[in-house]
């Protein structure tokens, strides 16, 4: 016999032991998982693109600190990205030039801490560019993958190419 006020059934609407219903991931629909992907892949895309493409991945002043009253004087102020140097302060101010990738740059430069940091950007170069390759790579079979949903192993394979981008 059971005792008064208690049930023989197992698991009532709330689960075993009072405990809530595990939650599924058919909660989600795949439409919603689909397009979900879709947007956060097209938002990866447009970021790195845009990374790629901006001239601030660097920002430098270099100046020196004045004896008489420890104020610093600017020399020279730039920002940098992968493809181009754009000075705001100093006798180079207002120039923007091109990234010399095989030739000597036709700028000069106040100290060679600021050339080699310059060099150490373009040598850097080659990473953002794979990574945009990669993260497209990604988006393009992604988007195959849901236009045909037979071919699973494509979520996959663009979930690799997310994840090395």
């Amino acid at each position: 016999s059971v005792p008064a006020g208690l049930s023989t059934a197992a698991s009532g609407p709330s689960g075993p032991a009072g405990r809530p219903p595990p939650l599924r991931m058919s909660h989600c629909s795949s439409r919603a998982l689909t397009l979900l992907s879709s947007v956060f892949g097209a938002c990866g895309l447009l970021l790195v693109g845009i990374a790629v493409s901006t001239d601030y991945w660097l920002y430098m002043e270099e100046g020196t600190v004045l004896p008489q009253n420890q104020t610093t004087e600017v020399k020279m102020a730039l920002h940098a990205g992968l493809w181009r140097v754009c000075f705001f302060a100093g006798r180079e101010k207002g120039r923007c030039v091109a990234s010399e990738y095989f030739l000597e740059p036709e700028i000069n430069l106040v100290t060679e801490n600021t050339e080699n940091i310059l060099k150490t950007v373009r040598t850097a170069t080659p990473f953002p560019m794979v990574s945009l390759f990669l993260v497209f790579t990604a988006f393009v079979i992604s988007n195959i993958g849901h236009i045909r949903p037979q071919r699973t192993i494509l979520a996959f394979v663009s979930g690799i190419f997310f994840i090395l981008s």
